[in-house]
């Protein structure tokens, strides 16, 4: 394995670094990226913006706002957060198998004290019921990466403040805000490890996935980002995590709304139909998908509004590369109850 350290404090550069790294770096084992940033928030893919987040408190307080290529929910970051990616071949992977995939650090975390760490739902990492880690997964082509964030000293006050969660995923985990449902690492640490930079529990975490005693001895596996790697990044930047458009997108209004939560995920769809057929269709939500939904909402804007036309449209693709955990079935009776 190999591993990049990025010291950019912009979540923007760094989620561009993953992404460059992705498309365009080759290796012969799997890599490993780390990497902190200033306060930020981080919707999924497929998420309405407008919907997540106070942007009036993310405005006042300079908090700043992306979107990544994976789906998910949505996430608050701060300089008391490290987050890390796994970039690697995607053949003999399974999409969604974020128990396998989060195995190496749950096992760093347990030798560093944290013994109750564990998998817990489809995606995230807790302890004591609580979650510190959430993770996404993103494919591309024969690569993909699955990301994640390690909150060891977060700010949960400001993590409250700005992020608007659903009602519905509240009242799924039984929990009364989105300050009760996490907490920080740092306490559930070994005593050495509880007074530590957010740098050096970074370099920790590293040794311990590689099972080395100091940095010089898996010198010879770090990549070091180049000065064109870098100009490469800066485009990503420009054309896509600090582009409004990619983040904001659009928010048209819909005469219909229908919001549920599967196994799979959160999924709200928008629609607006004239003369009996879908004229807009908008879907927003916390799943994953292999392929991106909006080819979906192309394929159903102008189809009869009902379940057999639907049916139908939706037989023309392989409908689990859209929804991860989610089936054909369960969506369209969200789009047609009544």
């Amino acid at each position: 394995m190999y591993y990049v350290l990025l010291e950019s404090r912009d979540i923007r550069e760094n989620l561009a670094a993953e992404q460059y790294i992705l498309n365009q770096l080759s290796f012969d084992e799997p890599l490993v990226l780390f990497y902190i940033q200033r306060p930020c928030v981080i919707i999924g893919r497929n998420q309405n913006a407008y919907a997540e987040i106070n942007m009036t408190y993310a405005k006042e307080k300079h908090i700043t706002i992306t979107r990544r290529q994976s789906g998910g929910g949505a996430v608050y970051d701060d300089l008391g957060n490290v987050s890390f990616s796994f970039v690697m071949e995607a053949a003999n992977r399974s999409f969604g198998d974020f128990r396998t995939l989060t195995q190496p650090i749950l096992t760093a975390l347990h030798r560093m004290g944290a013994v109750g760490a564990e998998m817990n739902g489809r995606n995230d990492l807790y302890l004591d019921g609580q979650k510190f880690s959430g993770n996404a997964m993103y494919k591309k082509g024969k690569k993909m990466y699955m990301h994640g964030t390690l909150m060891f000293d977060v700010d949960l006050e400001e993590m409250s403040k700005v992020l608007n969660v659903s009602k519905i995923k509240i009242e799924s985990k039984g929990t009364k805000s989105v300050r009760s449902h996490v907490t920080n690492l740092k306490p559930y640490l070994s005593r050495k490890y509880q007074d530590i930079s957010i740098e050096d529990f970074r370099d920790q975490l590293l040794l311990q996935l590689f099972e080395a005693s100091d940095l010089e001895e898996i010198r010879g596996k770090r990549y070091e980002l180049t000065t064109a790697d870098y100009r490469e990044i800066a485009k990503l930047v420009k054309e896509i995590y600090g582009n409004k458009e990619w983040i904001y997108g659009e928010a048209p209004e819909f005469t219909i709304h229908r919001e549920r939560k599967f196994g799979g995920g959160l999924v709200e769809v928008g629609l607006s139909i004239e003369k009996g057929r879908i004229h807009q269709i908008k879907i927003y939500g916390d799943y994953f998908s292999q392929k991106d939904t909006r080819e979906i909402e192309a394929l159903l804007t102008g189809c009869i509004y009902d379940q057999t036309a639907i049916k139908e449209a939706l037989t023309a693709i392989n409908f689990d590369e859209y929804f991860t955990n989610i089936s054909r079935e369960e969506f369209i009776h969200l789009l047609t109850d009544r």
